[in-house]
């Protein structure tokens, strides 16, 4: 998680620093979803506080069988495929399961992965 919130900070530090220059702001100076973003997010561990600071505010807020599922979209890849990322969360507001650019005839059942830890 540390990684996570490094890579947010890193990111806030170069789009402030290009503004300070009197240089032209970035097209969006919101943290890029990346695959180490996402390799940063521990189960059981990371929370929807810790996201929202490394990843922003994500696309869609939204209850699935009364179970908290946040998602964030990222650059398009060369192929021109859309990054995707979901996150189940328990009622602690710590991600229990993920989903990371999975083709979408992939089918993902959120499941809570840390009962009983």
């Amino acid at each position: 998680m540390r990684r996570l919130l490094a890579l947010a900070a890193a990111a806030t530090l170069v789009a402030g620093a290009a503004c300070t220059r009197g240089a032209a702001p970035a097209a969006s100076t919101a943290p890029r979803l990346t695959a180490s973003s996402v390799a940063a997010i521990a189960l059981c561990t990371t929370t929807e506080a810790e996201l929202r600071t490394a990843l922003g505010a994500p696309a869609r807020d939204g209850v699935l069988h009364r179970a908290r599922i946040l998602s964030w979209m990222g650059g398009e890849t060369e192929g021109g495929v859309v990054h995707y990322l979901a996150v189940l969360l328990d009622d602690r507001g710590v991600v229990v399961d993920l989903y990371w650019d999975v083709p979408t005839e992939i089918p993902w059942t959120p499941t809570d992965q840390c009962l009983g830890r």
